[in-house]
């Protein structure tokens, strides 16, 4: 009963790589991005850090709980690309006409 099954400590592992890229490639089109807005001193590296700190304390926290991660992931992502993400782009759509407009 006390088995170590490889398969789902490989799909805990492979989880985990999956969410350091993810956040590391976050963490670096935040860095471009201000690279390109000269503004590097409005958002400073340390709160970039606490958000990594806290997505992966969340990330533990609910395996903690018994919660199953890789279905609550996919569904939050789903239910974002459907519901909110749209509104983000009609809100820069819009931000586009009036710039338009402008000229």
């Amino acid at each position: 009963m006390n088995e170590i099954v490889w398969s789902d400590i490989i799909f805990q592992l492979i989880t985990f790589v999956i969410l350091i890229l993810t956040i590391v490639l976050i963490v670096l089109a935040f860095r471009e991005t201000i690279k390109r807005s000269k503004q590097i001193d409005n958002i400073p590296i340390i709160n970039i850090v606490i958000d990594i700190a806290l997505i992966l304390l969340l990330w533990f926290v609910l395996d903690f709980m018994n919660v199953n991660i890789s279905y609550v992931v996919p569904n939050l992502i789903e239910w974002a690309t459907k519901f909110i993400l749209p509104w983000i782009g009609l809100y820069w759509l819009i931000r586009l006409i009036k710039i338009f407009e402008k000229k």
